[in-house]
């Protein structure tokens, strides 16, 4: 799961040399390369989960991790900006394998003890937001923007070796389902009449969307709308912190007040604090600080929910946990790539696109979560 975010994440800080290289603007090129790593994601997902179901996880994420590493290697020799466009692409078509950390999990885990997993997972996932851009503006310091690229395989062989001697297949030749597209529309049918599934499912694509938009414009929302310059890095890594705490905490929380209860709270509070932020904004009381802090908190919720939604979004949904997970990965990178991409380019110069995308898609999520319990 990690290698998402540092595909992303450690290359922030290396988008304005690399754009002065190929004569492209820096801002733009932010949005175009977050758009299609997370592009490539999307369509992998579409696939996925069904191959896996089929036959088994261990070899889809393996070959994930091998394309992975051949797509960062190749990436410094990219000539122009549809090459590096079209590798970034791929990268997101091999992390999209990843997903299948989902299933993985709904193989080990039920109920409350999947949303506690994946809360500790995610815990580790977003520690990674922490040090990612730190490490990237180091070595573009010291190295230029290409070894960022070769960071990235260092870290993708560093996962594969992991997965390749540590991982298990966790699912039971007696479980697999034939390959077939039948048997796939069998399964997208199971989910799709899944009421349980299906509203937490956008909810969760509702959430991502937002965090998408925040990703993609967060370096201009702190370099040039707050004039951080140099220290945006740090300013992300600081929320980061934050985010890992907060999925401490709700596992914690999840193994004394449930997933549900969980989930409730943090959608809750994510969609009021996007309220303040927005009043704060059309008031003219937003100075650096109180954006911050604000974002920080809504960051922290995010990571709650997150959880919990996902672990909810597969409660009945064990039989078919790949294309459950496959399916849900689809949608959600695909729904949230064009909201996020909205946000981003929706950007003026002022917060205004991204405080008003979160709190609306916020709403959107608490919405969807309710109509997942039939309004309770």
């Amino acid at each position: 799961m990690g290698l998402n975010s540092i595909a992303i994440d450690i290359m922030l800080p290396a988008l304005p040399e690399i754009g002065r290289a190929m004569g492209f603007d820096a801002s733009n090129l932010a949005q175009l390369t977050v758009g299609a790593f997370l592009g490539g994601a999307s369509v992998s997902a579409f696939f996925v989960g069904p191959v896996a179901d089929a036959y088994g996880r261990r070899i889809p994420i393996l070959s994930g991790l091998v394309t992975f590493v051949a797509a960062a290697l190749l990436t410094p020799l990219a000539p122009n900006l549809e090459s590096l466009l079209a590798l970034r692409f791929l990268q997101g078509l091999a992390v999209g394998a990843t997903r299948l950390s989902q299933a993985v999990l709904r193989d080990r885990y039920d109920g409350n003890e999947m949303a506690q997993a994946m809360s500790m997972s995610l815990m580790i996932f977003l520690v990674l937001p922490v040090l990612a851009p730190l490490i990237g503006q180091g070595i573009l310091r010291v190295a230029g923007s290409r070894a960022i690229f070769l960071t990235m395989a260092v870290l993708g062989v560093a996962v594969l070796s992991w997965a390749w001697l540590r991982l298990p297949e966790t699912l039971a030749a007696a479980s697999r389902r034939k390959f077939s597209l039948s048997a796939i529309g069998e399964g997208l049918r199971i989910v799709a009449a899944d009421r349980n599934a299906v509203g937490y499912g956008l909810a969760a694509m509702f959430l991502l969307g937002a965090l998408y938009g925040y990703i993609s414009s967060a370096q201009q929302l702190y370099g040039d709308a707050f004039k951080l310059g140099a220290l945006f890095p740090s300013a992300m890594a600081a929320t980061a912190i934050v985010q890992s705490a907060s999925a401490f905490l709700a596992a914690r929380l999840i193994r004394r007040l449930g997933a549900m209860r969980v989930s409730d709270i943090s959608l809750w509070s994510y969609t009021a604090l996007c309220a303040v932020l927005v009043a704060a904004f059309t008031l003219h009381l937003l100075p650096f600080a109180v954006f911050f802090v604000l974002v920080t908190a809504i960051m922290a919720m995010f990571t709650w929910a997150d959880a919990t939604l996902g672990a909810l979004s597969m409660t009945n949904l064990g039989a078919v946990a790949g294309t459950a997970a496959s399916a849900f990965g689809a949608i959600q990178q695909l729904g949230a790539t064009v909201l996020g991409s909205l946000i981003g380019q929706s950007y003026g110069g002022t917060p205004r696109a991204f405080v008003w995308g979160a709190l609306l898609l916020g709403a959107a999520s608490l919405a969807s979560a309710y109509g997942a319990r039939g309004g309770r």
